[in-house]
């Protein structure tokens, strides 16, 4: 069972967000890519996919909401430390947020520093994180 809250529809008594009423195109590819849809606070959901080692995860929204065009560079991604950390890359196609949760790292260093940086493309993050 559905309920609305604003323009989200909820699963009702989960807190989480219902992935009924998103465009096939972005629910389909985001569920085989691994992500299910979360409530950040605040009734903002976004696609949510923890990393498999545990020490963070993924996130990926379409201005603050679940659904849109998924050639629309109006993605971001990001990835998130459990203690921690954020890395994030903005304006991008569905695709390449897809692209960017699987490819960014851990936004904790190996001597335990964060990393906070926000980037306008993959190439670039990917550029100066290695």
């Amino acid at each position: 069972m559905t309920q609305m809250l604003g323009n989200a529809s909820w699963l009702a008594g989960t807190g989480r967000p219902a992935a009924d009423g998103i465009r096939p195109a972005v629910r389909i590819v985001m569920a085989e890519a691994g992500f299910r849809p979360i409530d950040t606070g605040n009734g903002r959901p976004a696609w949510f996919r923890r990393a498999g080692d545990g020490t963070h995860h993924a996130l990926i929204s379409f201005n603050g909401g679940l659904d849109g065009d998924p050639q629309a560079a109006g993605w971001v991604a990001g990835v998130y430390g459990e203690r921690g950390g954020i890395i994030e890359v903005a304006g991008i196609t569905l695709a390449r947020a897809i692209d960017a949760a699987d490819q960014l790292p851990s936004p904790v260093r190996a001597d335990g520093s964060l990393i906070e940086a926000l980037y306008p493309s993959l190439d670039q993050a990917m550029d100066d994180l290695s």
